[in-house]
């Protein structure tokens, strides 16, 4: 039947590999897990059964039921549908993605903003200057030209160009550093972030449960440390291998385990037992099961042994996490014992259920058998008759057992996923009803907890979040406990944080309700247990209080609040095709530190934008000044129209475009985020747009004045005066873009390989001008006395050097 026939009422049979078609409650279950990530964001199959839930639960703790659009990844099961279509829980988070809208504030919106401003001041001074002049019975042929000139003068003609291509360009830059931005609006808002909502699962952390720490009778800890180039450390001990239960738990995590590491088959599987298993006791062994890892040469070994260790990734395999993460452990840890243990030929095997919470096998050792069972904490713990404490074996009273069981709980709210194991030793294989069941009267070795590590460079990118003024808020579908230790070891939490640093989604609501700023959720670091609808609830309660929310998610769950998040932040490797497509941007390494690094970028880029900007403007405004200056004063024309044609070619390009592609001050993360409101220019900015035009200004208009009154010199030499000063000052006004509290030296701008790059040919293109005769003659340049150029050149220094004694004084400049 297809899916799309499928009504409530139906019964679902699902199995292994199938595609769940509707929303169903179970019936009927057997070994049911089911892989909800797409949904929940959980990264663990869960299982299911038929159980009745007595209270209201979220939908990742709904364990009776079936959601469409999750997989079957084990066993088989019966369900009855009752919703299907856009009824479902896939069908209402599809709904909240249509309804929800960004707010955005376009960077091209701001810029076509300023473009007007600058048109319409510019065309109401030319007329102003027209009529006056007019009224004044001036020549109307050079009022005209004039006002020409000056409208030229006054419009940055590259602006738009330089815009897009710096844009463009820091595009270009994050895709190399793993980001992939969708949208060229996205830019400016990643410069605005004030918080980050991020998932834990794949973003904070490796997403590989790793062995963290065993706990052994006789309150013996054992914690481990994975460093690179070595194998993984036990801490507070030299040699560990020394500790018998040590010895036993390294041996239980290879013989009572199904899965197997990348690039090998499990030696355990390689024997005739597959027949004595108790729930398919009728059915051959498979053709994998009969293959085993014997080949491996000499080469092979020693290449294992030089991994880095440290790329914990490098132990993935197939079959239960929890499984892989032993194997991983212990071929990392002893490679010779790793390879060892699974020699020792399998007879029985009680595999892992749902209702027992434990497996186990038994392994022929000479001429005993060797029982290995792990499992969940109490039912091992149950299943105990002994306990291995000191290298003896005692009676494992009931005392011990509340004892373990209690340390099992702080274990597990210390956010780590816990197993305990148990062996013996039996003469006789069992036959018959006890090798049915044969994990009994074990010998308890004590616990293992395994964690899902955080990734490396996590600490540092919150510390960099921190310090630039942005909040970073863990948003996961995981249990409050596990989120807690992940925060504790990035350092998420600020100081005196860390009690009230976590709320579950089904207190949500309640905190929502509280309409003060202070209220806990803007304090809060940690979110856990968060379903759809939630998520999206409380980005627009940040967003409402005034915050520019990025959003990172990888499931179908997330594309509601993707859309709605100021920037949506989408998953590479392990994102939904849907979480892509809602997004503003995608991450290829699905790590938390791209998110800094476009955010960096973000900044980088914005602030790049408005200093050409300010560039721009300010030997614009010199231009308009110098030209109103001479020609209201000596009534005649400073700088011709074609002159400032070729002139604005020159500075409007190359050197705004290598402003416009630099690599940003290294304190630009120590900066608050900006106000999305700012325009893109400031009143500071403004301020520095006129100081810096007057200053320019002033100095040409000096050295015109000098020449025409001192010298006496005719007004096609001043003309050239004006027009090679102003040409070389401009270029050399570039350097006067660093940052206030940068170097003189050493900067942002002389840094800058493409400001030196854009320098040489401006300056090049200059002399080719003034020294080719049909050029020179079509710009109206003349042949100058060596006077006249140390004239130019002194003109030109002053105003950078002004400009530089002024920025040493005043740091807003």
């Amino acid at each position: 039947m297809d899916a799309d026939q499928i009504v409530p009422g139906d019964i679902l049979i699902v199995e292994s590999g199938d595609l769940i078609a509707a929303d169903a409650r179970i019936i009927q279950a057997t070994e049911l897990a089911i892989d909800e990530s797409p949904l929940t964001g959980e990264s663990v199959p869960v299982t299911k059964s038929s159980d009745t839930i007595e209270e209201e639960r979220q939908v990742a703790d709904r364990n009776n039921i079936l959601y469409k659009g999750t997989a079957v990844t084990s066993g088989v099961g019966k369900a009855i549908v009752y919703n299907t279509g856009m009824q479902t829980e896939l069908g209402s988070i599809s709904a909240m993605v249509g309804e929800e809208e960004k707010d955005e504030i376009p960077l091209n919106q701001k810029l076509n903003k300023l473009t007007k401003h600058l048109i319409f001041v510019t065309i109401g001074l030319a007329v102003a200057f027209l009529v006056f002049g007019w009224i004044s019975g001036k020549e109307i042929y050079t009022l005209i030209q004039t006002s020409i000139a000056w409208t030229i003068a006054a419009i940055p003609e590259g602006l738009p160009i330089v815009a897009s291509i710096a844009l463009a360009r820091g595009m270009l830059r994050l895709a190399r550093k793993n980001v992939v931005v969708k949208k060229l609006e996205a830019v400016e808002t990643l410069g605005e972030t004030t918080v980050i909502f991020t998932d834990k699962t794949g973003t904070l952390t490796k997403n590989q449960l790793t062995v963290n720490t065993f706990y052994f009778p006789g309150d013996e800890r054992m914690n481990v440390e994975w460093h690179k180039k070595t194998r993984p450390v036990i801490k507070e001990h030299e040699s560990p291998k020394e500790n018998s239960n040590f010895s036993h738990m390294l041996k239980i995590a290879v013989l009572a385990n199904d899965a197997s590491l990348t690039g090998e088959k499990n030696a355990n599987k390689d024997d005739k037992a597959y027949n004595h298993n108790k729930s398919s006791s009728d059915e051959p062994p498979s053709e994998d099961n009969n293959k085993t890892d014997t080949g491996k040469s000499k080469e092979d070994k020693d290449k294992n042994n030089d991994e880095d260790y440290s790329e914990i990734e490098s132990g993935k395999g197939e079959g239960d996490p929890l499984e892989v993460a032993l194997l991983n452990f212990s071929q990392k840890f002893d490679q010779d014992l790793y390879q060892d243990n699974p020699q020792l030929e399998r007879k029985l095997h009680d595999p892992f259920d749902s209702d027992s919470m434990v497996m186990g096998a038994i392994n022929q050792e000479g001429e005993s058998f060797y029982v290995a069972g792990k499992g969940a904490a109490h039912a091992i713990i149950e299943r105990s008759g002994n306990i291995l404490i000191d290298d003896e074996v005692k009676e494992f009273t009931e005392d011990d057992k509340e004892y373990w069981n209690k340390k099992n709980d702080e274990l597990s709210d210390e956010g780590l996923r816990v197993l305990a194991f148990g062996y013996k030793t039996l003469n006789t294989l069992p036959e018959g009803e006890e090798a049915e069941d044969f994990l009994h009267q074990l010998t308890f070795t004590g616990l293992v907890g395994f964690i899902d590590p955080p990734r490396r460079e996590v600490a540092d990118a919150i510390r960099t979040c921190r310090e630039a003024g942005i909040k970073v808020v863990m948003v996961t579908g995981d249990h409050p406990g596990t989120a807690k230790n992940v925060g504790k070891q990035i350092n998420l939490f600020k100081e005196g944080e860390e009690d009230s640093g976590s709320i579950m989604g089904k207190n949500l609501q309640e905190e929502l309700g509280k309409e003060s700023r202070d209220s806990n959720l803007t304090k809060t670091s940690i979110f856990s247990r968060m379903d759809p609808s939630q998520k999206l609830r409380l980005i627009k309660h940040f967003q409402k209080n005034g915050e520019i929310v990025g959003m990172t998610g990888d499931g179908i769950n997330d594309a509601p609040a993707l859309k709605r998040a100021n920037i949506g932040i989408a998953m590479g490797k392990r994102g939904t095709q849907v979480a892509q497509e809602v997004s503003d941007m995608v991450l290829k390494d699905d790590a938390f530190n791209s998110i800094v690094q476009a955010i960096k970028q973000g900044r980088i880029i914005f602030g790049n934008i408005r200093k050409f900007i300010v560039y721009q403007l300010s030997y614009h405004l010199s231009e308009i000044i110098i030209i109103a200056s001479i020609s209201f004063s000596l009534f005649a024309l400073p700088l011709l129209p074609l002159q400032l044609l070729f002139l604005n070619l020159l500075s409007d390009v190359f050197p705004a475009l290598a402003l416009g592609v630099g690599e940003g001050s290294p304190g630009v993360m120590k900066k608050p985020p900006k106000d999305p409101e700012e325009p893109i220019l400031t009143r500071q900015n403004w301020f520095q747009v006129g100081l810096y035009g007057s200053i320019l200004a002033i100095c040409i208009c000096g050295a015109y004045y000098f020449a025409h009154y001192i010298w006496e010199q005719p007004e096609e030499i001043t003309n050239n005066i004006a027009f090679f000063s102003l040409a070389f000052s401009q270029l050399l006004h570039v350097f006067n873009m660093r940052e206030s509290d940068e170097h003189i030296f050493k900067n942002q701008v002389t840094r800058n390989k493409y400001i030196w790059m854009a320098l040489a040919l401006c300056f090049s293109i200059l002399f080719a001008a003034y020294f080719i005769p049909g050029i020179a003659d079509v710009l109206s340049f003349q042949k100058l006395e060596m006077r006249i150029w140390g004239l130019i050149v002194v003109t030109s220094l002053i105003p950078l050097l002004i400009i530089q004694v002024l920025k040493l004084f005043n740091k807003n400049l």
